[in-house]
């Protein structure tokens, strides 16, 4: 009798845990930790869609200093990495902590503009230095600079939302957040 009960008690356990999975879904802090590491794995690997959304944003800016916009970009993010700490969730909000490691693009244009102007002024201002030739020297200089930087950590907090329909994403403030990061 007891090994008649033990088979279904077997099978219903074995169908729960196939189940409840399935239906209770990734937890709040899992589809948050989820969504940062697709828009975070996305800037760290660097793919091709995302060094032409640099491109495209750059305009013609790097081309007039003679800058690849990709070489620009692949050097900027040499280095970067991240990590995602601690997801705390209150009911119908929630903050990930997030450490990003990344060059500081306020050091690389201050260290850009120091650099510049040394060369500047080494040059001889009597010969006529034409214009496309200082762009491209600037050019030069900005690249050195960005391939010579050193990452540095930062650490954002996050802020997601839940809607009336329970779908959680990203606050604005975040996105705020995140670029205050990538670009400091």
């Amino acid at each position: 009798m007891k090994k008649i009960l033990l088979v279904p008690i077997m099978m219903l356990a074995a169908l729960c845990l196939a189940v409840l999975p399935g239906c209770g879904g990734p937890s709040v802090e899992d589809l948050i930790r989820q969504d940062l590491t697709e828009q975070l794995d996305e800037i760290k690997e660097g793919g091709d869609d995302f060094l032409d959304e640099i491109v495209e944003a750059s305009g013609e800016d790097f081309q007039t200093l003679g800058i690849d916009a990709k070489e620009f970009a692949k050097a900027y993010l040499d280095g970067f990495d991240y990590s995602i700490g601690d997801i705390s969730v209150d009911d119908k909000t929630a903050t990930a902590t997030v450490d990003i490691t990344i060059k500081s693009l306020q050091d690389i244009m201050n260290n850009f503009q120091t650099q510049f102007a040394d060369q500047l002024g080494s040059l001889d201002l009597s010969a006529q230095e034409d214009e496309q030739g200082l762009y491209t020297m600037a050019g030069e200089v900005l690249m050195q600079v960005v391939q010579e930087a050193q990452p540095r950590t930062v650490t954002c907090n996050l802020p997601y939302s839940c809607d009336d329909e329970g779908v959680w994403s990203e606050d604005d403030a975040a996105e705020t957040e995140l670029m205050n990061a990538l670009f400091s």
